[in-house]
């Protein structure tokens, strides 16, 4: 079985992780894909972007009874046809989602050094923090502010000055996040696990 954790962190919250091991071929025979998703999938030229997109449809056909059918904002961000909201990610032979009535976000990176070069890129206040900035800590707060974007829509981003994420708290994974522009401020919890291979956060707007 392809998925690696199925949890559950809050009533009517889902969360679903998929490490890829399938052909393409094998994914597709698992699910019915409708015109729309057909297309989506043509334009895809990469073999993992198409598994990828797979397995984020594998993980739902088995998640519910229920057949959710998937559509996007011309941003792209994913909506299901019920009252549920869900964010995708999907980062090397990983893919993951979560389901919720509440306004969710998530994202998964594998480990890697790249993040490194690019730290002063999306961090600013935290860059003060009394904490080590290793590799795994950065991709968390990555990870964060990535999901705190995708759990919102057509609002201005730069992700060192809109989004502040309050110190690690590697007691219980779990920290405070604002998004904020001007007099506009929405606050999140956000939620991290670090896996051997890769690492996952959530945020679920307050």
């Amino acid at each position: 079985m392809p998925i690696i954790e199925d949890f559950a962190p809050f009533p009517n919250t889902r969360i679903l992780i998929w490490q890829i091991t399938e052909t393409v071929d094998i994914l597709l025979s698992k699910i019915q894909l409708d015109n729309s998703s057909k297309q989506i999938l043509d334009l895809k030229k990469k073999e993992i972007h198409k598994k990828q997109f797979l397995a984020i449809r594998n993980i739902l056909e088995l998640m519910s009874s229920e057949k959710y059918l998937v559509s996007y904002s011309e941003l792209g961000k994913p909506y299901l046809n019920s009252k549920k909201n869900i964010s995708v990610t999907h980062a090397g032979s990983y893919a993951a989602l979560i389901v919720s009535d509440k306004q969710v976000g998530i994202d998964l990176e594998e480990f890697g050094e790249k993040i490194k070069k690019i730290e002063k890129k999306f961090l600013d206040v935290e860059l003060d923090y009394p904490i080590d900035l290793s590799t795994s800590n950065l991709l968390v707060y990555w990870n964060i502010k990535e999901s705190i974007f995708k759990s919102l829509e057509n609002k201005p981003m730069d992700f060192r000055k809109n989004i502040i994420v309050l110190p690690l708290e590697k007691e219980n994974n779990k920290v405070k996040s604002w998004y904020i522009n001007n007099d506009e401020i929405y606050s999140f919890c956000s939620y991290y696990k670090v896996f051997k291979n890769y690492t996952l956060a959530y945020v679920i707007k307050e």
